[in-house]
């Protein structure tokens, strides 16, 4: 199979993304994204990104898997979480035992994922039945498998968090995600009773957290996805989304400005001294953040040169503070958006309403909580530990 170049992966998404603005006020009506995204995200490859190549995958590092976020993102940010999502959870099913990574990459459907430990197990023969209900499945309609958190026992080194992984089919989908944003991304409940899953399926996540070692070795240390450490890497697209959602927001005001009338105060918009110190400083605000999510990146890719799959409670939670403060400027560029464009912008239907509002549930996420990541990186400053989810 010919491996997907960086360029290449660009224009696929380019591509995807236009699929997602297709349908942007439909699935944000709707609650979900129709099959055309799915099929697109499929037929484009993207969800392989960084598959190891032994599974079928491309290998591909993480500046490209950022770059594919953010350009899908710039036309729909609920298209491009979802987008995010699917090469995002083959992540960890590259660290499964050989067994399980194989049953899941051959049949080459995507992946989801909540990794909240409040489902219940009970211990049989070779594995474990599962039961529970949790929500937040971001693009479950879309996924054949899903991994659940839960506590268990695992043989050899005990309780601990894990993802259990099941078939989506062998749960009942809940219908409760009815939200003020990211409504496209169909991030529905689950509901599960007594399903049986074998060990080979099962994911301690503290011991991935940890080393990014895949159980039962047989891999390449070569593959970027084992090269870096485990959650700044899987949560590197939340800044990529955001990004692309206020390059997106950016573009809308300038024509927009440039295009505006003031009834009440006469002239042009554009010609103001006051609209253009508007946007001077909000361009200037999503430049710093571009710069910050470069940085991100940077860093990731010199500890995937070096290999290092481990980092101290002070470089993850500096990673997390960057990422909550990235997001948090997109919540604030589409604030400021609404707020430069009057009531016109705020109908349903306006791409800058749908923008704001999926901003600010982007930056509403467990991974970048703004004033969490603060609180911890302060007090890794001081020795203390970081935050529990990088």
């Amino acid at each position: 199979m010919a491996q997907l170049t960086h360029e290449e992966a660009i224009k696929r998404a380019e591509y995807v993304g236009q699929v997602a603005e297709a349908e942007l006020f439909e699935a944000d009506r709707n609650g979900g994204y129709s099959t055309k995204l799915k099929d697109a995200i499929h037929e484009t490859q993207l969800h392989r990104l960084l598959r190891p190549k032994r599974y079928g995958g491309h290998g591909l590092g993480h500046r490209t898997f950022s770059e594919v976020v953010r350009t899908v993102s710039q036309h729909s940010v609920s298209g491009g979480w979802v987008t995010y999502f699917m090469p995002l959870h083959e992540n960890w099913v590259a660290l499964l035992p050989p067994q399980g990574r194989e049953e899941i990459f051959s049949a080459d459907k995507f992946v989801a994922d909540i990794f909240f430990p409040i489902g219940t197990v009970t211990y049989v023969e070779g594995g474990v039945r599962l039961s529970g209900q949790w929500n937040w499945g971001s693009g479950i309609d879309f996924c054949e498998w899903i991994g659940l958190g839960a506590i268990v026992d695992v043989p050899g080194s005990g309780p601990q968090p894990c993802l259990v992984t099941i078939k989506v089919a062998e749960g009942e989908i809940i219908q409760n995600w009815d939200t003020y944003g990211l409504r496209g991304s169909g991030s529905k409940g689950i509901k599960v009773n007594d399903v049986f899953v074998p060990w080979h399926r099962v994911l301690p996540v503290a011991a991935a957290k940890k080393n990014n070692t895949p159980i039962g070795g047989e891999y390449d240390p070569q593959e970027p996805v084992y090269r870096v450490p485990f959650m700044p890497a899987f949560t590197l697209g939340f800044g990529a989304i955001s990004l692309g959602g206020m390059q997106r927001l950016q573009k809308e005001l300038h024509t927009r400005i440039r295009a505006r009338q003031r009834v009440l105060l006469g002239g042009q918009e554009w010609e103001s001294p006051v609209a253009q110190r508007n946007l001077g400083e909000l361009v200037t605000q999503i430049e710093q953040a571009g710069a910050l999510h470069e940085r991100y990146i940077q860093q990731l890719e010199d500890w995937c040169a070096e290999g290092k799959t481990a980092c101290t409670p002070q470089e993850e939670s500096r990673l997390g503070a960057w990422r909550s403060s990235i997001c948090r400027t997109g919540l604030q560029t589409g604030i400021r958006a609404l707020e430069l464009l009057g009531g016109a912008a705020t109908y349903k239907g306006d791409i800058v309403e749908v923008f704001a509002r999926d901003l600010l549930m982007v930056s509403l996420q467990v991974g970048q909580a703004y004033e969490d990541h603060m609180m911890f990186y302060g007090r890794t400053q001081f020795g203390l530990s970081g935050h529990p989810l990088g």
